[in-house]
């Protein structure tokens, strides 16, 4: 039986010549370079300290492969010429990075600062030499080697070859005994790259691209360098359907989603591991079949979309960041699938929503509620009908986005839904919150703590008076221009109770402010 996998370590600066040449390529259903400068800094700093940096996953190019992998080029790179000589499955943001600061091909300039405190074999030292310019400020300054060295810096891009390094040796030194020193700092310490070389698993250019798929996902779920969405992409990749671009063109078709989810397609297929196995967790998500994704994904993005819609409209749910929990979305989204919405359904999803959220049902167990969650709304009647809603005032007092986040994001969730101004539109820009209370007093010892004025925020427009008065009075809003701080308990407590009577009307359901477990326990509401 033939082999399907080969152990090598192939030289570093060969693999980024290939890439420059057009014949080292990604396949397309790898996710975007998305490294940051930090990022690029600390790895440079591991390679100039001949620190290892992990292993690449290649493939073997294969004229008869070439309709499967789709090759694409590395970012920064030129076009591919032909059939690539390599297709590499894991190493893309390391490579990406390294070819970027060595061939100096991106918006981004990365340089070494020569100081004296330079100790080359500190990696802690090294990582902090390590400088990023904006192109333009490099040019503005940097532009010739003589201004580089008397900048104190050594371009990255200089040290691609040894030949490279001395050319700029020669063109900044401006004397004999410079160039000695960079001459005898290059030989120590960083020459080193030139012969850098990492280890390489090459999979026959033979293998069926299934198995490849395969290969790809179980390198990296065991590495845990991906996340669920990445690893589904390459299981579920055929030449026919490739799950970055179906959901690059769900976000085009549904712009809440991209607005709602960015580059992460993972809430789609948690819809429809929840459709299928009732479960939401990434692991579940994992066990999904190529086939079942194929045939549901459509499906699952107009559900999620649709609860996306819903969600901003009716339950104040103005941007991701207002979610009390994630899977709250999916379990909607499940729900709507193929549901029509009328005034009854409005109603047990609301009643749903708030119950969730206020009392924090999703704070323990997430998934299993969820789960439980899903079957409850499937039914035809409303389990959420009879029950009732205590908002403990201590807890919504004390709520920040840090403390109790949830029920922060609740609170901004009851704002937002009692702001008819805000929700006319998907496409409006979105209010922000802003707070009513100043943030500074005459009397320092009267200064409210910062947990105390979160709870003081409204959402802020254009109509900011307007969006106010939905829960405070004239008498409070004239107030709110003073200093509060000596009565802002009695100030929070008022406007929690105006959110208890609106949730109450959204929901038809009795909700009451509890003071305390005292008042809990003898039934005695504010």
């Amino acid at each position: 039986m033939a082999k399907r996998t080969i152990i090598d370590d192939p030289d570093l600066l060969e693999i980024l010549e290939g890439i420059s040449k057009g014949e080292v390529a990604l396949p397309n259903f790898q996710r975007d370079f998305d490294w940051s400068d930090s990022d690029i800094r600390a790895l440079l700093a591991t390679v100039l300290n001949g620190w290892p940096m992990g292993s690449l996953l290649l493939v073997e190019g294969n004229p008869e492969n070439q309709n499967f992998y789709s090759p694409r080029r590395f970012e920064f790179a030129p076009e591919l010429v032909g059939v690539p000589n390599m297709i590499v499955l894991d190493g893309q943001q390391r490579l990406t990075s390294l070819y970027a600061a060595l061939y100096d091909q991106s918006d981004s300039v990365h340089a070494v600062s020569l100081g004296q405190k330079l100790q080359w074999g500190d990696i802690d030292s090294v990582d902090g030499a390590l400088r990023t310019f904006k192109r333009s400020v490099w040019d503005r300054h940097y532009a010739t080697p003589k201004e580089q060295f008397e900048g104190g810096y050594l371009p990255v891009s200089a040290l691609r070859s040894s030949t490279r390094f001395f050319d700029w040796r020669d063109a900044a030194a401006p004397d004999e005994a410079v160039t000695k020193q960079l001459t005898e700092m290059y030989r120590e310490h960083l020459s080193g790259l030139y012969r850098y070389r990492m280890p390489a698993l090459y999979i026959a250019k033979g293998t069926h691209p299934a198995a490849v798929a395969r290969i790809f996902e179980r390198v990296n779920k065991t590495g845990q360098q991906l996340g669920a969405f990445d690893l589904m992409v390459a299981k579920s990749f055929t030449p026919e359907f490739n799950l970055r671009v179906k959901w690059e063109e769900a976000r085009n078709f549904h712009p809440e989603l991209g607005r709602f989810y960015g580059d992460d397609g993972l809430a789609p297929l948690q819809v429809i591991t929840l459709r299928a196995h009732e479960d939401v967790r990434a692991s579940a998500v994992l066990t999904l079949t190529p086939s079942i994704i194929h045939d549901l994904w459509d499906s699952a993005v107009e559900a999620l979309a649709k609860a996306v819609r819903f969600s901003f409209h009716e339950l104040g749910v103005l941007k991701q960041e207002f979610l009390p929990y994630n899977s709250l979305m999916v379990v909607l989204a499940a729900h709507i699938w193929s549901r029509e919405i009328d005034h009854a359904e409005v109603l047990k999803m609301k009643r749903w929503f708030w119950t969730s959220c206020l009392t924090s049902r999703y704070a323990v167990g997430s998934n299993t509620v969820a789960q439980a969650d899903y079957k409850q709304l499937s039914h035809q009647g409303d389990a959420f009908a009879g029950s009732s809603i205590n908002l403990d005032w201590t807890v919504f007092r004390d709520a920040t986005k840090q403390s109790a986040g949830a029920i922060h994001r609740a609170w901004l969730c009851t704002l937002g839904a009692s702001v008819e101004q805000s929700r006319q539109d998907a496409d409006v820009v979105l209010p922000t919150p802003r707070s009513l209370i100043p943030r500074g007093s005459s009397d320092k010892s009267t200064v409210a703590p910062p947990h105390l004025l979160t709870l003081s925020f409204v959402l802020a427009s254009e109509h900011s008076e307007d969006l106010a008065r939905q829960f405070l009075s004239r008498d409070e809003i004239e107030a709110a221009s003073g200093d509060l701080a000596t009565s802002l308990d009695e100030f929070l407590r008022a406007r929690l109770n105006r959110a208890a009577e609106f949730i109450a009307s959204e929901c038809q359901l009795p909700v009451r402010v509890v003071s305390d477990l005292e008042d809990e326990l003898t039934g005695r509401g504010d």
